[in-house]
Order: C-alpha cells, then structure tokens, then sequence
C-alpha cells in the first residue's frame, strides 16, 4: 500500500488535504505539524509520496525537503505554496520536487498533479522491476554456466553479481535437483511456484534447467532436509499427479564446489529409472534396502528380465544379488521352487546369446536340477551371467552407434514437443535409464541438457537467419509456452530472443555502412 505523509502546520488544511487523497483510493496516511516532526516520521517509516507546505515552523518545506531528499531519494515530493511563497517554491524544485500545488488548493488541479505522481512512481517500479529482472536473469545465467562448466571465470562473474547481496541465489547451504518427465516444468512452472513455498514453510530459489529439470536452492542450515523434501514429492504428486525424483546435495560451504556438487545430483538422479520405487536420494547417505519378502519374488524377477532385455549389467548384478540374498536368508522355500527360479534367469541369459543352441540351454537347465545345495545352483547361474556380461562387452562399439542414431533424430526432430528419454530409449531398445546413463558417458552431457542445447541453438540460427515471429520460433524448435522459451532463451544465452535479433540487425548495418563505394 502506498504511504503518504502530509505536513502543514494549519491542522485544517492537512485535514483537506486528507479528503482529498481518500477521493483518489485507499491509502495509508500520516500527518506531522512541521518539518522537525516529519523527520522523526521519515526515519522510522516508509512514505512513498511527501506533500509538504512551505511555510511551517522549527523548519520550513524547503529545509525539510533538502532534508529529505538526502535520504531518501526515491521519494515523490510535492510542495504546497501561495502566490507570495513562489519563490521558496522555486527554490524547492532544486530538490527534487516533482510538483507543486497552489493554495488555496484546487480539487481537479490536485487530482492532476496526484495522478503525475502516480505515474512517476508507476514508472520507477516498472523500471526496477526490469532492472531486477535483468540482474536475476545475469545471475542465473552464470550459475547454470558454472554448474555445467566448473570454469573459474564464469564462477568470477557470478561472484560479481552476487557480492554484498542477501539474495537467495547467493545464500544457501543445499541444492536439490529435481527431474520430471512430460515437460513439467514447461507447462506448470507459472502455477505451482507460490503455492509450493506454502506448502514446505519455507524460502527457495528456482533456477529452471530445461523443461524436465529444474533446481531449488534452500538457504537454511538448520533444518531437516528429508521432511523438506517428503513435502515436495508429495505436493507434485497430489497437486499435479506427477512423479517426480529429488536428489539432495550436503551441505554447501563454498559455492567453488556447486559445479561439483551439481555432477554428483546428476549421477544420483541416474538411478530414477532403475529404481522407480525409490524418489528420494541425499548426497552420502546409503539407500536403504528392503529385506526380502517372499512376496517380492516377482517384482524382482520382473527387474532382472528387464535388467537383461535392456543390456543393463550394473543393475542386472544388483538385482541377481538381491535374489541370492533371498534365497541364502530364508530356509522354508523348497529345493525344487529355487532350482524353478534361478532356471528361469538361467534360460533368459542363455537365450540372448546367439552361440547357444537348444541342445546347450536344455544340458545346462538339466545340470541345475541335479544340483544338490544352494551354492552349486548359484556358481550354475553366475557362470551364464559371465559369459552374457562378456557378450554384452564385445557389443559396446554397437552402443556407439546407437548414441549417434539418438543425436541424429534429435537434431532433425527437435521440434517435437515430447522428445525425452522416454522416446528415444524406444527407438534403440534400450531403457530410458540405460540410454541416459551410455549417452552421457559418450556425449558427456545429459540426454536432457542435450536437447536443450540443440533447441536454444537452432531458435538463435531462425531469429539472426529470418524474419519468424518469436512465438512461431518457439513453436519451430519445440516449446508450447511463448513465455517459457523466450525466458530459457535468456538464462542459456545471458540476453533476449528480441536482443539477439537486433544485435544481428545492428551488425548488418554496421558492415553496409563499412562497405567500400564502387
């Protein structure tokens, strides 16, 4: 709400002044019988608007608009004044006053000059309003350049950015990387922001990634960050039915060590599709594992059959342990229901191997079931495990091609709009998080942070190349929301789509104007 001060010594004169103002909306009024008392108001309140009479006792307005001024620049004065105190209303002007009424005073000529008032103050937020959103946008754009780069100088340039400031981009003790699927970040950005901070109690800084990622910094040390978190899983999952995993770095100390950090988020986070139960996972804490039930039998059965489809040997271990675990732990199965199990990953393996014909599978099922313990079963078992894993060793040059047929449909179907892992694990039969976790190993960067790139570059190449609507660009390389792009476009590139264009309007025009005359 605006704050007003009103300063007149006549006590019916604020009073008119009072009504007034109660004409032009509801605001918050206080009034001060001269200068000395308005000072004290001044420097414990607020006021965005001063209207100050001339002529006062102890100080007069124009000392106290000197007075004022000094410290606080920002403020709208107006001074009131007769025809025989013009010439301190002159002198006033000199201030900083951006107007002054007549007295007697004149309702429609005070109307006028309130509604300058207005605007000026109307003016001034919009333009810090625009000059926050430019330092916000600088900010982001090297602490996103630093996250991926671990550069020293993009670090130097956030530090600038950031030095003797308490906002939350430069305070914080813990990231938390959050990735989504479906572009969730694209299309319910705007609307689960505020509502989201009301549900957790507390403060966060968004820094959006691409429209599947997004990260949240929290400044607080003190504070139990598995509630926290508990708090967000299942806001996303109630509020907007989404299934979303969360990765928690430790405690932050010295933000040289973000970029760090940030590649130890991305590496947890690569678990999300092995292990869909599991959404939460904090930097240096061990997951922890259920004990095994004999309920679960085909939950992990189902795991290692697609632990093998999927050519994952990493989890295909992991999941063959968890079984051989079971089964050492628990006595009360029968000798024939685990032989029946273990045959059933036996034959899988067998049957992704080319070399291994029927007559070979059957010797093998057969040499199982005559086996007399456990250990005998296993040792059958690991050995075909062996030879799969060092057939899947010799294939790995394949991988590569796969790799190269995923980063040739994106570059040539960038524009659609659910282009993820989703997709392009299906094209090369592999899973979402097996094709995630080979394409960085070969590419170095996310599936994610990929796509994002080739997006961002394109729609530069369309706005310095041709004359499309910012609007039909973004639709061109795949965003659905006109605002969401033009806001990803400034945090990857540090400037608008529309400065990007003028910046190529500007340099054609300097090299006509260069061009030697024939």
């Amino acid at each position: 709400m605006i704050t007003i001060l009103i300063v007149d010594d006549e006590k019916l004169e604020r009073r008119g002044i009072r009504f007034l103002l109660k004409r032009e909306g509801d605001f918050q009024i206080l009034e001060a019988a001269n200068g000395k008392d308005a000072l004290g108001i001044l420097a414990s309140n607020h006021v965005d608007i001063l209207f100050s009479d001339v002529k006062m006792p102890y100080m007069n307005g124009l000392e106290l608009t000197k007075a004022a001024r000094e410290d606080h620049p920002e403020m709208e004065i107006v001074i009131f004044s007769g025809y025989n105190d013009f010439s301190y209303a002159r002198e006033a002007l000199r201030y900083g006053v951006v107007d002054y009424v007549l007295k007697p005073v004149d309702p429609n000529e005070f109307h006028k000059t309130f509604q300058r008032v207005m605007e000026n103050i109307s003016s001034k937020e919009e333009k810090q309003k625009q000059q926050n959103r430019k330092e916000d946008y600088l900010k982001k754009y090297f602490f996103l350049r630093y996250l991926y780069s671990g550069k020293e100088e993009d670090f130097v340039q956030l530090e600038k950015l950031t030095d003797e400031t308490e906002d939350d981009v430069s305070q914080f003790s813990r990231m938390v990387l959050v990735s989504a699927s479906n572009g969730f970040f694209e299309t319910e950005e705007e609307h689960f922001l505020t509502s989201l901070k009301e549900e957790v109690q507390r403060e966060f800084y968004y820094v959006n990634l691409n429209s599947n990622e997004s990260i949240f910094l929290f400044p607080e040390k003190y504070t139990d960050y598995h509630v926290v978190v508990e708090k967000m899983y299942r806001f996303f999952a109630h509020q907007f039915d989404s299934e979303c995993y969360f990765a928690v770095s430790k405690e932050i100390e010295d933000r040289k060590n973000l970029a760090e950090e940030f590649k130890a988020l991305e590496g947890m986070l690569e678990e999300q599709f092995y292990q869909p139960h599991q959404h939460l996972f904090f930097h240096g804490e061990k997951q922890e594992e259920k004990k095994a039930d004999p309920a679960e039998d085909s939950e992990i059965m189902e795991q290692i059959t697609n632990d093998i489809q999927y050519k994952d040997l990493p989890h295909l271990r992991q999941d063959f342990q968890k079984l051989e675990d079971k089964y050492r732990a628990n006595k009360q199965f029968s000798d024939m229901y685990v032989k029946f199990v273990f045959s059933g990953i036996l034959k899988e393996l067998l049957d992704q191997m080319d070399e291994m014909d029927e007559k070979m599978l059957s010797k093998r099922v057969d040499r199982l079931y005559r086996c007399k313990n456990l250990k005998d079963v296993i040792t059958i078992v690991d050995e075909a495990l062996q030879e799969y894993e060092h057939c899947i060793q010799e294939q790995e040059d394949g991988f590569r091609s796969e790799i190269t047929k995923v980063k040739s449909y994106i570059y040539h179907h960038y524009q659609e709009r659910n282009l993820g892992a989703e997709t392009l694990s299906a094209m090369v039969f592999l899973s979402p998080g097996y094709l995630s976790a080979v394409f960085k190993e070969e590419t170095g960067v996310t599936l994610n942070r990929f796509i994002r790139e080739v997006r961002m570059e394109k729609a530069k190449e369309l706005l310095e190349t041709t004359n499309m609507k910012i609007s039909g660009i973004a639709k061109e390389v795949g965003f659905s929301n006109n605002s969401y792009f033009c806001r990803s476009f400034r945090e990857f590139f540090g400037d608008t789509p529309e400065a990007c264009r003028k910046g190529t309007e500007a340099d054609e025009k300097t090299n006509t104007e260069a061009a030697p005359s024939i």
